[in-house]
């Protein structure tokens, strides 16, 4: 007989798809479950989990000690007499997507090996380092270990001495790193030193690197290579650019819906509940490239079952009307556009001008009060729930800035929406490609003076965007400090579902500020960011798009920008393994402006070797690398002792 204790924790109480798939396939391999929850679970949660275990089998506990106590609650709840009928007890938890590859098979493999008394999936090598997990260790260092999200026990453990004592003798977990010291890699020495042999179905001590932890940063590569079963649920929010080049987890995605059964929607439906948009955005890569002068394959843009389409322009500038139609006769054909503007007199004007290219299908006389926002929101918002996808276009005048630099953002406005018409029908057809696409937003402007936006995109706009998803009954993740992934400008494609309870909302022309408008904070400005949190309240996830003409200006910008931050560090003096090092030592900086003051003043009126000395002293007091400073100063004065003395030899 084999049992299995099964880990679940849910802050909600919301057993996701995917924890029902691990389950249902943990049952063809186990002939008993129990599941131990970690805090309390919904009614409809128990009813989701009741076909795979027995009455009684549900075990709901305060969330404490991690999942090593939660483990730790199952063994008891089985009972040491019916433990001693098993002939192995697995312990999973959630934290983990799949199996993409069947049970049976490992289980299979790791059966023809009697000799091991427990085994795992993947093992942690043995590190020296001396971190955090290293000091709760009573090792002082860190042993090979099998980590724990799935390891199972054979018989002649589970009935041992050694088995009762390591979880009769558990230490109390407070914190993450207490969990992998105190639990994760202690266990499996203490096992080992008792004489129970062990092993795991995986083995990566081939691959020599700095981070061992290669579920978590070679996700596609364990996927791909090593027939690992699982995709860690952490890989979406986990900052890949300080191991890789951040390809490994759209790599996996993309293996997993390729090569194997298992439905990608499951990890789609999770990470749309539960993580910040930032998060997954960046680690999935989000970012759609598009050919502006060729079509990619995909559904025909005609026919009974072609997507309906529609275009939205506001114009309240009537001289902004002739570039806005040769940008609306991009759209595919059989596109519907729909023109408003806040009089007759200006509607007049632009139908003509629109007559010349592309006649538009309507024309709304909106208020001008709310801007672009009021004429899409209370204007068009019942037309617009009539199409599968639509795109949202305005003027962009910023007149209250830089000619220059509103004319640039302009332009990357119109390049990234409508800037041909195969490129207007790629988008269309990523969005039939993409169930889950819900909003395409025109990467944000960094150029001139909006060089602090990236990074930045909250400003001063989180309380005001917080108080419109309450008042819209969002539940999307929102935080001050995961900046929201949004089009600046106000103009975006999208699929009117996804926005479906904004556009359900009852608006009015009263509900938004008269002129004029502040510059920052107003309602405008929580609605320009509240477009993504609506889509994924709704299931669906935003993404930012750029037409491929367009990538190789963005691309020389952005290494523009970051040589000319990675120069000036340089210059003076720091040098950075990655980004994070960088971003650390500005923050550092900025807690200390005494010594920032004197470090300026010493570049600007001492000289050279003053200086250095002033600038070694604060990287050796006060820096985010201390002994990485430490070697490097040591370097550099060996290499000058070094020079002097060749220069002393006879030639």
């Amino acid at each position: 007989m084999r049992a299995a204790i099964f880990v679940f924790y849910d802050k909600d109480g919301i057993a996701d798809d995917y924890v029902i798939c691990y389950l249902a396939k943990l049952a063809e391999v186990a002939e008993r479950i129990v599941i131990v929850s970690n805090g309390s679970v919904r009614p409809e949660t128990r009813e989701r989990f009741d076909p795979y275990i027995a009455t009684g089998d549900l075990v709901v506990r305060e969330n404490k000690g991690f999942d090593a106590w939660a483990y730790k609650a199952g063994l008891a709840h089985i009972g040491p007499p019916a433990l001693a009928e098993c002939d192995e007890v697995i312990i999973a938890n959630d934290t983990v997507f799949g199996p993409v590859y069947p049970f049976a098979s490992i289980f299979a493999e790791m059966g023809e090996r009697p000799e091991l008394d427990f085994w795992g999936i993947t093992q942690h090598p043995a590190s020296q380092r001396e971190d955090l997990f290293a000091r709760n260790n009573p090792y002082g260092y860190t042993p090979a270990h099998l980590q724990t999200y799935f390891v199972v026990f054979r018989k002649a453990l589970v009935g041992s001495e050694a088995f009762a004592r390591f979880w009769d003798k558990l230490q109390a977990i407070e914190k993450y790193e207490e969990a992998v010291g105190k639990f994760e890699s202690l266990m499996t020495k203490l096992f080992a030193d008792a004489g129970f042999a062990w092993d795991s179905f995986i083995h990566t001590d081939d691959i020599a690197t700095d981070n061992p932890n290669l579920t978590m940063f070679c996700p596609e590569t364990m996927l791909k290579d090593r027939r690992f079963p699982f995709l860690k649920c952490r890989v979406f929010r986990q900052d890949m650019l300080t191991f890789n080049a951040g390809d490994q987890v759209p790599g996996a995605l993309d293996y997993i819906r390729a090569h194997t059964d298992y439905d990608v929607d499951l990890i789609w439906q999770s990470i749309l509940r539960k993580l910040h948009m930032c998060d997954f955005v960046k680690s999935l890569a989000l970012t759609y490239v598009l050919p502006r002068d060729s079509a990619l394959p995909g559904p025909a843009l005609s026919g009974r079952r072609a997507p309906r389409v529609a275009l939205f322009m506001h114009i309240y500038y009537p001289e902004f009307a002739h570039g806005a139609a040769a940008l609306a006769a991009n759209m595919p054909d059989g596109a519907h556009i729909y023109i408003t503007t806040d009089s007759e007199e200006k509607a007049r004007a632009i139908r003509a001008i629109f007559k010349e290219t592309r006649s538009a299908t309507g024309f709304v006389i909106v208020e001008n009060r709310g801007r672009s926002e009021s004429a899409l929101l209370v204007g068009m918002a019942k037309t617009a729930a009539k199409y599968d996808v639509a795109c949202f276009w305005k003027e962009k005048a910023s007149k209250q800035v830089d000619y220059h630099a509103a004319l640039g953002w302009a332009h990357k406005i119109d390049d990234a929406l409508l800037s041909s018409k195969d490129y207007t029908e790629n988008v269309v057809r990523t969005f039939a490609k993409e169930p889950r696409l819900g909003l395409l937003c025109v990467p944000e402007p960094m150029h001139a003076v909006y060089h602090w936006v990236p990074g930045h995109e909250w400003s001063v706009n989180f309380e005001n965007t917080k108080e419109l998803a309450e008042k819209l009954g969002l539940k999307a993740p929102m935080d001050p400090d995961a900046q929201p992934v949004c089009s600046f400008g106000g103009a975006f494609w999208f699929r009117p579902a996804a926005l479906q309870k904004l556009f359900a909302h009852p608006w009015a022309y009263g509900d938004f500020p008269e002129e004029p408008l502040p510059t920052d904070a107003s309602l405008l400005h929580a609605i320009e960011r509240i477009y993504p949190f609506v889509a994924q309240d709704a299931g669906y996830y935003p993404a930012f798009v750029m037409s491929d003409h367009y990538a190789s200006l963005e691309y020389t910008n952005v290494r523009h920008c970051l040589a000319a931050y990675t120069y000036s560090a340089l210059y003076a003096g720091h040098g950075f393994d990655n980004y994070m090092q960088a971003a650390d030592y500005v923050v550092a900086l900025g807690r200390h402006p005494i010594l920032t003051r004197i470090r300026q003043i010493a570049k600007r009126r001492l000289s050279r070797g003053p200086y250095v000395l002033l600038r070694d002293a604060k990287r050796v007091l006060i820096g985010p690398d201390r002994r990485a400073a430490l070697r490097e100063i040591h370097l550099r004065v060996f290499r000058k002792m070094y020079i002097k003395r060749l220069e002393k030899q006879p030639k």
